[in-house]
Parts: structure tokens; C-alpha cells; sequence
């Protein structure tokens, strides 16, 4: 049996301000939303969005970017991807972008958890 292969999905915006820190410390540790994998899980992608409408006019669906990170995780033979809290702008509701990719990432049947770690 293959071991299973999982990624993490980030905000762009968060690169400001974001080290992937808390997420890698869930993993790690097995902690959080990471808590239930066996610890010969492999965190094979740590990938971000592709940024917000205002600076990438593309969709998600037309974005050849994350088409092509996309087919990669298939390459990669990934399973699941979390979504980093950081999906959430201010008013806690979820990107539209990053609903869109997870949509896409479901269709192409990955399974989607939102969450990393707690705030």
C-alpha cells in the first residue's frame, strides 16, 4: 500500500504576512486538522492561489497556472489538500477564488479539508 500523499493550499495575499509555520507545525506534529494521518503521511505540495482578480484577471477555470498545478498534484498522486485558514479574508467569509479551486480540485477527485491549525 502506497503511502498517502497530501498538500496544503494557500492565500497569495497571505505570503505578506504568512510562513506556513503554523500549518507545517500541525503536520508535523499531527495536531489539528493533521491529526488523524499516519505519520508515514507525506506533505508532498505546499501551493498558494495564483492572487486576486484586481492582479490576475483570469479565472481559476482559465488560469493556466493553476490548470498546471493542478494536473501536478494528479502527477504527484495527491489526495487531499487543506486549505490554510488564511482562505478567509477579513469579513471570515472564503475567497471565491479559493472556493472555485477547491471546486475544481473535487472535481478531479481530491478530497478538500478546510483547515491546517487553529488561529
Amino acid at each position: 500500500m502506497m503511502k498517502e500523499k497530501i498538500g496544503i493550499l494557500t492565500c497569495m495575499r497571505s505570503n505578506d504576512v504568512c510562513t506556513r509555520a503554523g500549518c507545517l507545525k500541525a503536520f508535523n506534529q499531527r495536531t489539528d486538522y493533521f491529526r488523524d494521518y499516519p505519520q508515514d503521511t507525506e506533505l508532498a505540495v505546499l501551493m498558494t492561489c495564483n492572487g486576486c482578480k484586481k492582479y490576475r484577471p483570469e479565472e481559476p477555470e482559465q488560469d493556466e497556472g493553476i490548470l498546471e498545478k493542478l494536473d501536478r498534484l494528479a502527477q504527484e498522486h495527491v489526495t487531499v489538500i487543506h486549505v490554510g485558514v488564511c482562505r478567509l479574508l477579513k469579513n471570515k467569509k472564503e475567497c471565491e477564488r479559493i472556493t472555485k479551486i477547491c471546486r475544481m480540485l473535487e472535481e478531479r477527485g481530491i478530497r478538500v479539508v478546510r483547515g491546517t491549525h487553529r488561529e
